[in-house]
């Protein structure tokens, strides 16, 4: 009898420990659930977040949005470029969401597309951790 309850015991153990997800598998999974309930997002402020993905490899969690109505032009973009490019990094910082894969030393990226021109790219940034790090 303690034999039995000995080897049942390991086995839940085991179990338990196999369950385990890495960071990058909880990122992984947590972008594919957030782009399958929530994506395409409401328009806010000219954007909609179309998805959201994780590189394994590169460890990069990425959010691919468009851009409407009046910030659909590639010149105020490009003229906008430092603007969004800090606006986007103090998102990051000032996210709490997604505090356990700043700790986790994760890379962030920004894909923003046209609307009005599916596919092509207006805005690209990738922030690492000496970037949020401050």
């Amino acid at each position: 009898m303690l034999m039995r309850k000995s080897i049942l015991s390991v086995i839940i153990i085991a179990a338990l420990a196999s369950c385990h997800e890495s960071i990058e598998e909880r990122a992984l999974r947590e972008a594919r659930e957030y782009t399958e309930r929530f994506c395409p997002t409401p328009v806010v402020n000219y954007t909609r977040t179309d998805s959201v993905t994780f590189d394994m490899q590169s460890r990069t969690y990425t959010y691919y949005c468009s851009v409407t109505d009046v910030m659909d032009d590639k010149d105020i973009i490009s003229h906008n470029h430092n603007n969004i490019k800090n606006g986007l990094l103090e998102s990051i910082i000032g996210n709490t969401q997604i505090k356990i894969y700043k700790e986790a030393k994760f890379n962030f990226a920004y894909i923003l597309y046209s609307a009005k021109q599916p596919g092509k790219v207006l805005f690209s940034v990738k922030y690492t951790p000496e970037d949020y790090e401050r």
